[in-house]
């Protein structure tokens, strides 16, 4: 597992290794699962591609945008974009919240895009069908 949540401000999380294993999110792997579970206050996104899955989980998560098209859904599942960046409150850019949350962007083809602030991310690799 690879803990990502202080990763450094704006750099691409795009692209990396967890426990030896290098991914590359666009051109590697689909998303092909978002589920939000309110209870526990956790996100988790699932990538996977013919040998492996990541998953992706937020926790503590406060959800400020979510821009998904049903339409499409199936259809990409690309990520294009995916980095701890600034918010907007009271007119000034935070790094942080008030409650020791950080903000994450991610952005997939087709204009789909989650904001959100979590205290921890992680991201858990795996063999697919393990």
């Amino acid at each position: 597992m690879k803990d990502v949540t202080h990763t450094p401000l704006f750099e691409s999380m795009m692209t990396g290794e967890i426990d030896g294993h290098p991914y590359d999110f666009h051109n590697d792997y689909q998303c092909i699962k978002i589920h939000l579970n309110g209870a526990e206050k956790k996100l988790q996104l699932r990538f996977i591609n013919d040998d492996y899955k990541i998953i992706v989980e937020f926790h503590q998560v406060t959800v400020t945008s979510f821009a998904i098209s049903p339409e499409k859904a199936g259809e990409t599942g690309i990520l294009d974009q995916f980095y701890r960046g600034r918010f907007k409150f009271n007119n000034n850019l935070h790094e942080i919240s008030s409650s020791g949350k950080y903000y994450y962007y991610l952005a997939l083809l087709e204009n789909d895009t989650i904001e959100l602030l979590a205290k921890r991310v992680t991201m858990a690799i795996s063999r697919l069908n393990s």
